[in-house]
């Protein structure tokens, strides 16, 4: 008689079953663009688990990708390991993430969608589809300048600002290093998923809260009402998140430093932007944003 698989085999496979019975969702978009107010959001629903940051498809399957390679690049492996392999322990190893993101739920039975807020999923769209062929992908965008300052003010909290000369160093870094690259790479290849890809705009979510989400909750094929809708923004408000300061009181050792749009204007000078625009003003212009001067900081 065949011996029982150990708890940890059945356990596995329990957890791809969990996964595939629900809608599975991944969020994106640059660093500083709003994935952690939409990933607070979202979970605050009682239909949606979403946790973060997995990095599933940028370190987890070209890690995976690489120990397959050198295993099949053996002299001493007769028969090498399908590729098809690859996918499924990658799909396996993920699917366990997913469902502790499930089971740390407040009513696990009665999530309907599971999501991974990372970032850098913006630049592996092509690797999540060939894994979870079904997934929904939800990107945050922000206006650059915004986030350049966001970013500003988190690398002087962790005292690693003097890595850079300027801010406008660093406004000039994070639209190559970080926006432009991010948002490109995501739109580039969402083209080919169009009905499993929405983009989220942080202006709207500031300005129109309940709206926006209503659609994010609408794409992701979550039913739910007005009161639902008006919990999730409620528990995910700046005041909630801050402690009870009010959007525009600024605490620079937060990760919720001030919760307003367009502080850009009062941060960068004349260098700035232009360092910036040099690099993302095309970006710029597709998205929207308004190229109006920069207000020189006293």
């Amino acid at each position: 008689m065949p011996a029982e698989p150990p708890n940890w085999y059945r356990n596995a496979w329990r957890s791809a079953d969990v996964i595939a019975s629900r809608r599975v969702f991944f969020m994106l978009g640059s660093q500083k663009s709003g994935t952690t107010w939409v990933q607070r959001l979202l979970d605050a629903h009682p239909a949606v688990a979403c946790g973060g940051e997995g990095h599933l498809l940028d370190l987890l399957a070209p890690i995976l990708e690489i120990a397959v390679g050198e295993y099949n690049n053996s002299p001493k492996v007769t028969v090498p390991l399908e590729t098809e392999g690859l996918f499924a322990a990658t799909r396996l190893l993920a699917d366990g993430l997913l469902a502790t993101y499930l089971h740390r739920s407040a009513d696990p039975d009665n999530v309907r969608a599971v999501g991974d807020k990372t970032p850098e999923t913006a630049l592996s769209l092509v690797g999540v589809k060939r894994v979870y062929p079904g997934a929904k992908l939800l990107h945050v965008i922000r206006d650059g300048r915004d986030g350049a300052v966001s970013g500003w003010a988190h690398l002087k909290r962790q005292g690693e600002d003097g890595c850079f000369a300027s801010f406008a160093e660093y406004a000039e870094y994070f639209a190559r290093r970080h926006w432009v690259g991010y948002v490109s790479a995501a739109r580039r290849d969402a083209v080919h998923w169009q009905d499993d890809y929405h983009e989220v705009r942080y202006e709207d979510l500031h300005d129109r809260p309940q709206e926006t989400l209503r659609r994010i909750l609408d794409f992701l094929e979550i039913e739910h009402d007005a009161d639902a809708v008006d919990r999730c923004v409620r528990c995910a408000s700046f005041e909630a998140l801050s402690g009870g300061r009010r959007r525009g009181d600024e605490d620079t050792r937060s990760h919720y430093r001030k919760g307003v749009v367009g502080d850009w204007r009062n941060q960068f000078d004349a260098e700035a932007r232009a360092r910036f625009e040099a690099v993302a003003g095309s970006l710029l212009r597709e998205l929207g944003y308004a190229q109006e001067p920069a207000v020189t900081s006293a």
